[in-house]
C-alpha cells in the first residue's frame, strides 16, 4: 500500500531520518516505553482497585474487584498522581509564594523549600490546558526520555560502549521508586537539566552548560553542586583551568542566588529554603549519623513516611557506585555522587534518600560499567524490577512510605 506523499515526503525528511538512525533515541525509547508502560499499567489497575468485606461469613471476608465502569482513568489517574509534594508545587503555580515575614509556623512559609523552577512551568501549562495535573505528568515524562536520550549519549561521550551505556539508562528506569519520574514532580526535570549540563560540558560547550546549570539551581539547591563537579571536569580535560573557556560555568550559582534575592524580597529571609525544610526535621549534622542511626537498629524497615531498608540501601549503592567511579578513575562522576549523596545525609534523616538517589545518575553508570557479567546484569536487572512493581503499587495505593 503506498503512503500518502505528505506522509512519504515526512518520513523521508533529513531530521526524521537522522533521528531513526540515532543509537541513543532508539535505545531511550525502548526504555522509555517499557518501564512507563509497567508503571501506568500499575497505576490504572491499583487505582481502580476495590476491596470490600462480605457480610454474613463465620469469619471476616474480603473480595478484591478492579472495575472501569465509575471512574474514568483519566480521573482516576489524577488522583493517583496528588501524592508526595505534588500539592506544593500545585499551590505554589496557582497562588505563587507567600509574600510576608518568614514564619516557620505558617504552612504557606514552608512553600519556600520548592524550588521555582518546576512550579512556574507548571503555572505556564495552566495557561495552556485547564489540566494541569495531567499535562503536568505529561511534561516530567517528556522530560524523562530525553534524559534517557542524553544519559545514554554521556555515557558514550565518557567512552564507554552501547551496551554499558544501554545498561545505564535501564537501570535508572527501573530503580525502584523511578515511577517519580512520572509524576508532576522535579525529578525528571532536574536529571534532564543535570545530565545536559554535563553532556554540553563534555562536549566543551561550556557557556550551555553553565546556562542549563543555572537552570538546574533554580530546580533544587543541589543544582550548584554541578560548579564545583565541572569545574572538576575542566581539570580532568585540561589539566587546568582555561578561564575564558569556562567562564559559561560562574553562571550556575546565579539560579540559587536569583532565588534567594527573590525570597528575601518576598519574605525578608534569603534563607527561607533552607530554614523551611526544619519543618520536616531535617537539620544539619555528621552526613553518616543516619546511616549509623539505622545500622543500630536495622529490624525497622518500614515506618511512616519512611522505607528505612530502601532509603539505607540506596545509601550504600551510592557509596559503592562512588568506589567503582574511583577506581575507574572517573574522577568527576565519582565527586559529583559524592557531593549529591552527602547532602541529603547531613540533613540527619533518611527519609526520601531513594527518590533523591534517582538524580544521581553517575550512579547507574557506575553500575552499568561494573555489570559486565550476564549474572550480576539479570541479577540486578530482577531486583530492581520486582521492587518497583512492589513500590509503585505502594504508591498507586497511597501507602505513606512510598510517597515520600
Amino acid at each position: 500500500m503506498q503512503k500518502p506523499p505528505l506522509l512519504q515526503k515526512l518520513l523521508d525528511s533529513k531530521w526524521l531520518v537522522r533521528l531513526r538512525g540515532d543509537r541513543s533515541i532508539r535505545a531511550a525509547l525502548f526504555v522509555f516505553l517499557l518501564t512507563r508502560i509497567l508503571v501506568f499499567a500499575i497505576f490504572i489497575f491499583v487505582g481502580h482497585l476495590r476491596v470490600d468485606t462480605i457480610p454474613n461469613q463465620p469469619t471476616p471476608v474480603r473480595e478484591a474487584f478492579i472495575s472501569f465502569e465509575r471512574v474514568s482513568i483519566a480521573r482516576q489517574l489524577r488522583d493517583t498522581m496528588w501524592r508526595a509534594d505534588v500539592a506544593h508545587y500545585m499551590d505554589i503555580a496557582h497562588n505563587g509564594y507567600f509574600h510576608a515575614p518568614f514564619d516557620i509556623q505558617d504552612a504557606r512559609s514552608r512553600h519556600f523549600a520548592f524550588f521555582p523552577l518546576h512550579p512556574f512551568l507548571l503555572w505556564l501549562l495552566s495557561h495552556v490546558t485547564k489540566d494541569v495535573m495531567l499535562a503536568g505528568a505529561a511534561l516530567a515524562n517528556l522530560c524523562f526520555f530525553f534524559a534517557l536520550v542524553f544519559l545514554h549519549k554521556l555515557t558514550l561521550a565518557f567512552g564507554y560502549d552501547e551496551s554499558t551505556a544501554s545498561r545505564a539508562i535501564f537501570y535508572i528506569a527501573v530503580f525502584p521508586v523511578s515511577y517519580f519520574f512520572s509524576v508532576p514532580l522535579t525529578e525528571s526535570l532536574f536529571l534532564l537539566l543535570t545530565v545536559t549540563s554535563f553532556y554540553a560540558a563534555k562536549r566543551e560547550h561550556w557557556w550551555l552548560a553553565g546556562a542549563i546549570g543555572l537552570l538546574a539551581a533554580t530546580a533544587r539547591v543541589n543544582g550548584v553542586l554541578l560548579l564545583p563537579a565541572l569545574l572538576l571536569l575542566s581539570w580532568q580535560m585540561y589539566r587546568s583551568f582555561p578561564v575564558r573557556r569556562i567562564a559559561g560555568l560562574l553562571l550556575i550559582p546565579l539560579g540559587l542566588a536569583a532565588y534567594m534575592f527573590y525570597s528575601w524580597l518576598l519574605s525578608g529571609n534569603a534563607f527561607a529554603f533552607s530554614d523551611a525544610v526544619r519543618n520536616w526535621g531535617r537539620k544539619p549534622t555528621f552526613f553518616l549519623t543516619s546511616l549509623f542511626k539505622y545500622a543500630i537498629h536495622p529490624y525497622q524497615v518500614l515506618e511512616p513516611w519512611n522505607p528505612n531498608l530502601l532509603n539505607f540501601a540506596s545509601a550504600i549503592l551510592c557509596f559503592v557506585a562512588i568506589y567503582i567511579l574511583i577506581r575507574r578513575r572517573e574522577w568527576t562522576l565519582a565527586g559529583y555522587a559524592a557531593m549529591s549523596i552527602v547532602l541529603p545525609l547531613s540533613s540527619g534523616i533518611l527519609q526520601s534518600l531513594d527518590r533523591y538517589t534517582l538524580a544521581f545518575f553517575p550512579v547507574f553508570m557506575a553500575l552499568a560499567i561494573a555489570a559486565r557479567t550476564e549474572r550480576l546484569d539479570q541479577s540486578i536487572r530482577f531486583v530492581f524490577v520486582i521492587l518497583l512493581g512492589i513500590m509503585t503499587a505502594l504508591f498507586a495505593a497511597n501507602y505513606s512510605a512510598a510517597v515520600t
